[in-house]
């Protein structure tokens, strides 16, 4: 087995080898149960840090998940204003093109702040996940 990369980095190319990691570990186990390998402490211990480690995966993506719809929202804030001020320096036939398209980035908008605040309540959770695993767990 290889030894996985940090939880800490998150480069596509450190997740996915951390995953083929787990997976390769995984499959050792299944194989070793098959057998009627007996579970050790050492093998215990790496699936309970395994769990902790996919918790703050978990945590982390939810949280830059967030951000993003953040970033996104205030983006289509941006453009709902700026063909708010096109709409005015338009007049009138261009301008109800510019008012619709100003109400679908204000639509877009809240839709994101909304998938934002789901997102952000996901990591609270997995936060608590995290704190109820601990006092458990030690």
């Amino acid at each position: 087995m290889s030894t996985p990369p940090s939880s800490q980095d998150d480069s596509a190319a450190s997740r996915a080898e951390a995953a083929r990691a787990r997976a390769d570990e995984l499959r050792v186990r299944r194989e070793e149960l098959e057998r009627g390998v007996p579970t050790s402490t050492d093998a215990v211990a790496r699936a309970q840090r395994r769990a902790r480690e996919s918790l703050q995966r978990a945590r982390r993506a939810h949280h830059a998940a967030a951000q993003q719809h953040v970033a996104a929202g205030r983006a289509h804030l941006r453009a709902a204003a700026a063909h708010e001020q096109a709409a005015i320096l338009a007049g009138d036939g261009a301008g109800e093109a510019h008012q619709d398209a100003a109400e679908h980035h204000r639509d877009e908008a809240f839709r994101h702040e909304n998938a934002a605040q789901i997102d952000y309540a996901a990591e609270d959770l997995d936060r608590q996940h995290q704190q109820d695993w601990d006092r458990e767990h030690g």
